[in-house]
């Protein structure tokens, strides 16, 4: 039994992603597919823009045998933190043999090559980034020039600049952290860029489909983007169910803004971007405006993005830390999975180092203090996701395991 494990958002599941998972399947040989999916919450710092239960079902629709969540605690944190989470956790598994990743370049051995050096350079890295930052330049250019301080060649910061080959790179330097049997695998990223706004035929950036869903109407603009046997689910749901915009958060932080005379405490604030917060935020502004207003050439839009999420949901550096300095407890849930993949939750069942729980709630594994600490908190972020869609869309969602027999 072969099985691969691709991390992912679906944010919305598109064409690029099946043509992921159906490559995946083709070149490897692969049994069974697992989606390790983030919740409700997305690690550019926002809400999903659909709920997790219809993710899941555009998943297995489209490929996918099981789908897993990833803790809120690693999909809202920045690539190092959220790669070295996700790893973790397939690794704890005990069924994964591939991990499948998009990347611009698509080249296996040239990524494998920069990221096996990375790691050994590793704390050397870490040392040159924080150096350059004090200077006040952003994070990505302190990145790219602690890179070719270690003799990396401008061609390697060229890869880096692309985001799937830098979050390959992540995986990779997490995978041998932890000794881990997985095998790294890349797919080469079809036609779109990442970050392109503009809709580009049948592949385009999960960008550019959430800026035309956020319009309303905007769906059908974007049916050319997605599966085909999706649109009947899509149609369906679309100003019922979705979309969850960034922006409709706005009047919640608003009032955590007002409320705070500091943020500090909060994971990933910085001395820095605390005092922009405090000086720079306008109280009853768009949330979007808000991270505007916060921007400058050494803070990116992502970074407050997550900083302001973090405020929000209440995440403290505190925590983090505790997490951290413990290896990273993690639990993990499974949100879906095709009939025919019974065989593979058995073998999950059997060999897995973590505990599983449903609906966010303990099931049968009994839950460490740091666990429960954990969980916790995702269950007060996901009601706060749930309280916004009733709100919204003046609708009531049952929790469900999504089942899916093949026809």
């Amino acid at each position: 039994m072969k099985t691969a494990a691709i991390i992912c958002e679906y944010n919305p599941f598109h064409n690029g992603h099946l043509y992921h998972i159906e490559k995946t399947k083709r070149i490897l040989g692969a049994d069974y597919i697992i989606a390790l999916m983030s919740g409700n919450y997305v690690q550019r710092g926002g809400p999903a823009v659909m709920e997790k239960k219809i993710r899941t079902k555009t998943a297995l629709m489209n490929g996918a045998d099981l789908v897993l969540e990833l803790p809120l605690w690693f999909s809202v944190g920045s690539a190092p933190y959220f790669a070295d989470g996700s790893t973790a956790l397939l690794d704890s598994l005990g069924v994964v043999d591939i991990l499948s990743f998009g990347s611009e370049c698509g080249s296996l051995s040239r990524l494998l090559s920069l990221g096996n050096f990375l790691a050994d350079r590793e704390q050397d890295l870490s040392e040159q980034i924080k150096k350059l930052l004090k200077t006040g330049i952003s994070y990505p250019k302190a990145r790219e020039k602690a890179f070719l301080s270690l003799g990396c060649s401008e061609s390697d910061t060229e890869i880096l600049r692309e985001p799937n080959n830098l979050l390959g790179l992540e995986y990779i330097m997490a995978l041998k952290r932890r000794n881990s049997s997985i095998r790294p695998f890349c797919i080469p990223r079809k036609q779109s860029s990442h970050h392109s706004l503009e809709l580009t035929g049948d592949i385009s950036s999960a960008s550019a489909i959430r800026s035309r869903l956020a319009v309303f109407d905007g769906l059908n603009k974007s049916l050319g983007s997605l599966p085909e046997n999706l649109h009947p689910l899509l149609r369906d749901t679309y100003q019922r169910q979705f979309p969850i915009l960034l922006d409709d958060f706005s009047d919640l932080l608003s009032y955590k803004l007002c409320t705070e005379p500091s943020f500090e405490d909060y994971w990933d604030i910085s001395e820095d971007l605390s005092d922009r917060i405090k000086n720079m935020t306008i109280p009853g502004q768009p949330f979007s405006c808000q991270i505007e207003a916060v921007k400058n050439k050494s803070l990116t839009w992502s970074r407050i993005s997550r900083g302001l999420l973090h405020i929000l949901l209440n995440m403290k550096q505190s925590d983090s830390d505790q997490y951290i300095s413990s290896g990273q407890p993690l639990y993990f849930q499974i949100l879906g999975f095709r009939k025919e993949a019974s065989v593979l939750i058995r073998e999950i069942k059997k060999k897995k180092k973590w505990p599983m729980v449903r609906h966010l709630r303990p099931l049968e594994d009994p839950l460490t203090k740091i666990q429960e600490q954990m969980l916790h908190t995702e269950q007060k972020a996901d009601a706060l996701y749930q309280m916004m869609l009733r709100s919204k869309f003046k609708t009531q969602l049952k929790e469900e395991q999504i089942i899916i027999s093949s026809t």
